[in-house]
């Protein structure tokens, strides 16, 4: 009962005594501009300049992270808070000094985090400034933010795994970042520098052409096609900043390559998403399209249940039988019950014909094959067959054109052979071996490449790596 009682008088000491005390610390006035310092640099500075001291143990935290913090006109309070954000440190002011503690979460070494903070500072690379209103977003996801005045930016929420962060400014070039987060971490801080664009567009001279104008107008015809695709979606998708677009269309042989120095902003209404799309390569042939980018993802507003209720049915439509589906489905075991079977072929059909319709004679249900560690290791090709849907009327009505046969006969042989048994993807491996996340996404950037139904299915058919049906 003793103790009990000792342990509230302190307790009441320590809170109720210095609260005037405190307000008077805290407002204390500072000009502060640290760039990259350690967290004893920063505590060392703001003690020489406010007089006050700081108590703390030296592995509160990480002596690798760097702060950057600039304010000219503040008190120790807001600078206290910046400097602190998200590291999960916090503090109380006992007779005057500042003592920092970590807040009472399991420590970092010793537990897992499910969630990590990436934060971070950008600076111009010739003047090492900070730049304000950089937008930075995680690949692929629905993530993203933008830098405040003093370059700083965080991007919260992130469960570990490897992450492509991506910078983007009107007046700067793009700017990749490769951050894997572990899970005994609670942020990852990474310091960015960019390089100022050397496109003077105000020296640009515009030339007005009214047949390089339709030339154009033709050819952006062609790119949303090929870059959209020919699913239903693709009706409901479109890109509202165009004009961003460098398009080079040969009518006559009918190859069109295309390039954007900003992001494309792309909505997709039947989907409910906006989605920033940076164009990396597109060329388009007679006979092939190859298409390469980055997308970042925010959800339109939604005016109705009505609306609401379209666009999850939607989602879950472009979901089934999805690369991301079968790869969930592989790394959790259940290709049979979610509709998959694979084998490994030696070549692709190249257009619909007799080899078009020659399967395997064992399709596998199963990933016992591979001897499946999370990671995919074959030299030839993955056929992947979804067997809950068919292809759609308007994929192979394209298949039909490219091998120039006429839909009598596929019919007559989808008749005689029973073939269309479901969608057909293909998948090569880029690298000897390529691993699969628990999230059923690549770690590796680039490392596979996809062919059939997958290929077919394009960027109307793009979702955030958040999705779950």
């Amino acid at each position: 009962m003793y103790s009990c009682v000792l342990l509230l008088v302190v307790g009441i000491c320590m809170w109720s005594q210095p609260a005037l005390a405190q307000k008077k610390v805290l407002a204390k006035k500072l000009q502060i501009d640290l760039r990259e310092v350690t967290i004893d640099s920063a505590l060392n500075y703001i003690s020489y300049k406010t007089n006050v001291f700081f108590s703390y143990s030296s592995d509160i935290i990480d002596e690798r992270q760097r702060f950057t913090i600039a304010y000219d006109d503040s008190n120790l309070e807001q600078v206290l808070h910046q400097l602190l954000l998200g590291t999960g440190v916090e503090y109380t002011i006992i007779n005057g000094q500042i003592i920092l503690f970590k807040s009472a979460q399991p420590a970092i070494t010793q537990y897992f985090f499910e969630k990590v903070n990436i934060r971070g500072n950008v600076r111009d690379a010739e003047s090492n400034a900070p730049i304000p209103g950089i937008n930075v977003y995680v690949a692929g996801t629905l993530k993203g933010s933008a830098t405040d005045i003093n370059g700083n930016f965080e991007l919260k929420g992130l469960t570990p795994g490897p992450y492509e962060i991506v910078f983007s400014h009107i007046v700067y070039n793009l700017a990749h970042a490769t951050v894997t987060v572990q899970g005994d971490q609670q942020y990852v801080h990474i310091p960015v520098k960019l390089e100022a664009k050397t496109t003077q567009l105000e020296n640009v001279e515009i030339i007005a052409d009214s047949e390089a104008q339709k030339n154009w107008d033709r050819g952006l015809k062609v790119f949303e096609k090929e870059f959209f695709g020919n699913t239903q979606n693709a009706d409901k998708c479109s890109i509202l900043n165009a004009e961003v677009l460098d398009i080079d269309y040969d009518r006559e042989s009918g190859v069109l390559k295309a390039t954007a120095e900003l992001p494309l902003i792309i909505e997709n209404l039947a989907l409910g998403y906006r989605i920033n799309y940076i164009l990396e390569f597109f060329e388009h042939t007679p006979t092939v399209t190859r298409l390469l980018g980055i997308s970042n993802f925010e959800e339109l507003p939604v005016s109705s249940n009505v609306e609401r209720k379209r666009i999850i049915k939607n989602r879950e439509k472009s979901y089934q039988g999805s690369m991301t589906h079968f790869l969930r489905s592989l790394t959790n075991d259940k290709l049979k019950k979610e509709g998959f079977v694979i084998d490994e072929v030696d070549e692709l059909p190249s257009t619909i014909n007799n080899s078009y319709f020659e399967l395997p004679a064992k399709l596998h249900a199963g990933r016992d094959q591979f001897a499946f560690d999370n990671t995919l290791k074959f030299s030839k090709y993955l056929l992947v067959i979804y067997t809950k849907e068919y292809e759609s009327a308007a994929y192979v009505f394209d298949q039909l054109q490219l091998a120039n046969t006429n839909v009598a006969t596929f019919n007559n042989t989808v008749a005689a052979t029973g073939r269309n048994v479901g969608q057909m993807s293909f998948i090569k491996l880029n690298l000897p071996v390529v691993t699969i996340n628990s999230k059923g996404f690549f770690n590796e950037p680039l490392a596979v490449t996809t062919y059939g139904y997958w290929s077919w299915e394009r960027v109307a058919e793009y979702m955030p790596f958040e999705y779950e049906p």
